[in-house]
């Protein structure tokens, strides 16, 4: 077996903005956490707005401003006023939006909702333009295509806002399950497979496989979305082959390399590289919400088991994502003087085992296993939080290499 190694670009011109983003993203993340912590204890039982708060630091906070970093850093070039401008709103608008979650009130949302959308089509403007001027990559088109799928799901989301906030109802009664689709099918799994394919194949190009994986992702998010907008069967079962055949084109181009991470090493390839299996059990968990709705098992989507929901959830949440974006910041962080180095085991074993005892217990409705898994799952993300940001106070040492094995 031959070895070769690729270094993944260092962020040039935003360098600024990529930390602020991430550093605001990991603070709102803390909210997540905290009231995670202490709703899988079962120690508090919290309200509809709290749930929301929780969902939504996650999701815009920590994910989406994440995900916007890594935009800046994937597409490189020069600074430009929509790239800054951009990042700056999502910095300001993001924490304001998750706490008018906290207070209930409609208006807020809508209000900062809008701010936030705003700063979302500003980084599609910037990375469609940014892609049409680079050399084209698997994940810079997975990014903008996520981002546009972000950009559907959200003016759904804000629309729903709107529509609350005046107390006119205007959208169809389903809106919110187009809102969930595009955001959580269409978005999140677009840009993890994106995160994915940046650091276990950072040498290859755009072929056409990877098109033809990028585009099935992309139009299953859309009719999902459109399918749950207007209660389409049809629709909804139309994504589950196109997500399946999208997912083994994924699993022959980056499973062998996953495969040969070094997983007893410490560092961000193993974080990334098992993204993959948890995108894999990820779609296994939604064909089966699918399946479960369009079947009649579930009479709506209302009907879905909690567990089923959370379930999926997580596995998107924790196990795809903070995983890719706790690599991301370690490939951020100075590769030479890692604060806290103990901190990577942690995040890895603590935090990934504790995940899957965690499911396993939402599946079995287990309190016990929820309840032992819950505090390692939260301590584990908390004190690798605490290691990035430690490491990105330093000056950032040359990227670090990636090292691969034909």
């Amino acid at each position: 077996m031959s070895g070769s190694s690729t270094t993944a670009p260092a962020p040039t011109g935003y360098s600024t903005e990529i930390r602020l983003l991430f550093r605001t993203a990991m603070l709102v993340f803390v909210i997540t956490v905290g009231i995670g912590l202490l709703n899988g204890l079962d120690l508090v039982e919290f309200d509809r707005n709290t749930v929301l708060t929780h969902v939504h630091a996650g999701t815009i906070g920590w994910i989406t401003l994440s995900v916007f970093a890594f935009t800046l850093w994937l597409m490189g070039g020069d600074e430009t006023s929509l790239g800054r401008g951009s990042a700056w709103l999502a910095v300001v608008a993001v924490p304001l939006y998750v706490l008018a979650f906290w207070s209930g009130r409609f208006t807020l949302m809508a209000v900062f909702g809008t701010a936030v959308l705003l700063a979302i089509f500003g980084f599609l403007a910037h990375a469609a333009r940014a892609y049409m001027r680079s050399e084209a990559t698997t994940p810079k088109l997975a990014v903008v295509a996520s981002l546009l799928t972000l950009a559907i799901g959200s003016s759904i989301g804000v629309l729903i806002q709107i529509e609350r906030a005046i107390g006119e109802p205007f959208l169809p009664g389903e809106a919110i399950g187009g809102h969930a689709g595009a955001q959580v099918v269409g978005y999140l799994v677009l840009v993890g497979m994106a995160l994915a394919e940046w650091r276990l194949a950072p040498e290859a190009r755009l072929n056409r496989l990877a098109l033809t994986q990028v585009a099935l992702l992309f139009v299953g998010g859309l009719l999902v979305s459109i399918g749950a907008l207007t209660g389409s069967e049809p629709l909804l079962g139309a994504f589950i082959p196109l997500e399946l055949v999208a997912l083994g084109i994924f699993l022959f181009r980056l499973g062998p390399r996953a495969a040969r991470a070094p997983w007893l090493e410490r560092g961000e390839i193993r974080h990334f590289a098992l993204t993959v299996p948890f995108l894999v059990v990820n779609v296994i968990l939604l064909v089966t919400l699918l399946s479960g709705v369009i079947s009649g098992r579930y009479e709506d989507f209302t009907a879905v088991p909690p567990w089923l929901i959370f379930a999926f959830d997580h596995a998107m949440f924790i196990g795809v994502m903070t995983n890719a974006l706790f690599g991301l910041g370690m490939a951020l962080g100075n590769a030479r003087a890692r604060a806290l180095p103990w901190a990577d085991d942690l995040a890895f074993w603590g935090m990934n085992v504790a995940l899957i005892g965690f499911v396993i217990g939402l599946m079995l409705q287990s309190a016990v296993l929820k309840r032992i898994s819950t505090p390692v799952l939260g301590v584990s993300i908390l004190v690798m939080l605490v290691a990035l940001w430690l490491r990105l106070g330093q000056e950032r040492s040359p990227a670090p290499k990636v090292t691969t094995r034909a």
